[in-house]
């Protein structure tokens, strides 16, 4: 499954986030800052998004999934995505421009989520097809939080 996600200015410090799936438009948001708790309608139907911090965010809705931080040695950071009987290392950094999936048991890499930079930054993912719709949709909305907050991190500490 192929997503993406694009914005488009919708007034004063506002943008307006599209996401389609393999060309389809399945959902979208408008946003003036980021938001740790939001709900949307993914294919007509609503599901409930959680963030807290970098660290876990939850999908709530007919099909339910987690992303939780790992903590090992591992020299990168890396979460551990789990919906159903699916279970995949998203691993990355929010500093750096691609997080990579790959099979919990094998690490086999079976996917990727990455952005752009420029003024209006955009967003993909290209996931394995079992992987539902709203769980991507997930997964592509939890890695714009992660990327968002290490930023503006970075941007803090910068000054």
């Amino acid at each position: 499954m192929q997503l993406r996600a694009g914005s488009t200015s919708s007034g004063l410090l506002r943008a307006r986030y599209e996401v389609t799936a393999d060309g389809r438009v399945v959902t979208g948001w408008t946003a003036r800052t980021p938001r740790a708790h939001r709900e949307l309608v993914v294919d007509g139907a609503t599901y409930v998004l959680d963030a807290h911090g970098v660290a876990r965010f939850a999908l709530e809705g007919e099909v339910r999934a987690h992303l939780r931080r790992t903590v090992d040695p591992r020299p990168r950071t890396s979460w551990t995505l789990e919906a159903g009987a699916l279970a995949y290392r998203m691993t990355g950094s929010g500093l750096g421009r691609r997080f990579t999936l790959a099979d919990v048991d094998g690490g086999t890499e079976v996917g990727a989520v990455w952005r752009t930079t420029g003024l209006r930054p955009s967003y993909g993912a290209e996931l394995p097809d079992e992987v539902p719709v709203p769980v991507g949709v997930f997964v592509l909305w939890a890695a714009m939080a992660i990327w968002r907050a290490t930023v503006t991190a970075a941007a803090t500490a910068v000054r």
